[in-house]
């Protein structure tokens, strides 16, 4: 099932009430992917909770698959906007809260809830899991290789280029608390926990990028 329509989109930027539409959209479909899954979920009760009509849901976002996928892309949005919202400070205080916001921000109930429909989905939509795959490795591998990068520039972390160290990076961080939330549900860890486990790993980037 493709994710893409072959509808002609506009290149133009959307009006200020499509915006406000689209993200309107996202939010109901959102609440209905975490009540009900992704089978379970339907684009009549999308359209229900969000107003509007089909063919508005349609145009903007092609079938319940594209639907998906953008709640996936505003999910991931949310990994790094301490960063954005404080970019002040030195690139390694950077790439620390850059890292801390990731860990803390996939540790929502609701980012592990949607990472479970993904994994669910997976074997059923393979293709689903490519695209979101190849939105993960701009929105978090690009966003940490940039800010390792910096850190390379000060002489504070050498080794592997830094896109390299960024897939490191990335797996570490993923590693086994993230894993033991995700197959323990009700399992909670206090964000003091989250941030030791976090600034351990950025150690262990740095050993290995000396």
């Amino acid at each position: 099932m493709p994710i893409a329509t072959s509808r002609k989109k506009s290149t133009a930027a959307p009006l200020p009430r499509s915006r406000d539409r689209r993200a309107e959209i996202i939010k109901a479909a959102r609440d209905v992917f975490l009540e009900r899954g992704y089978a379970g979920a339907s684009t009549d009760e999308i359209v229900a909770r969000s107003g509007g009509s089909k063919e508005t849901l349609y145009t903007h976002f092609g079938n319940k698959l594209g639907l998906f996928r953008e709640v996936i892309v505003v999910e991931l949005d949310q990994l790094f906007a301490p960063l954005h919202a404080h970019p002040e400070g030195t690139p390694l205080e950077r790439l620390r809260l850059a890292a801390r916001s990731f860990v803390r921000q996939s540790m929502r109930p609701e980012a592990i809830a949607l990472m479970r429909i993904l994994i669910g989905e997976g074997v059923r939509i393979p293709e689903l899991t490519a695209q979101v795959n190849e939105i993960a490795d701009e929105k978090i591998i690009g966003v940490f290789a940039e800010l390792i990068a910096a850190v390379q520039a000060t002489g504070k972390m050498k080794g592997e280029p830094a896109r390299a160290l960024a897939e490191v990076f990335n797996d570490l961080l993923r590693g086994g608390t993230v894993m033991r939330i995700l197959f323990e549900p009700g399992l909670t860890f206090p964000s003091r926990k989250l941030d030791a486990y976090t600034d351990l790993c950025l150690e262990r980037l740095r050993k290995l990028a000396r």
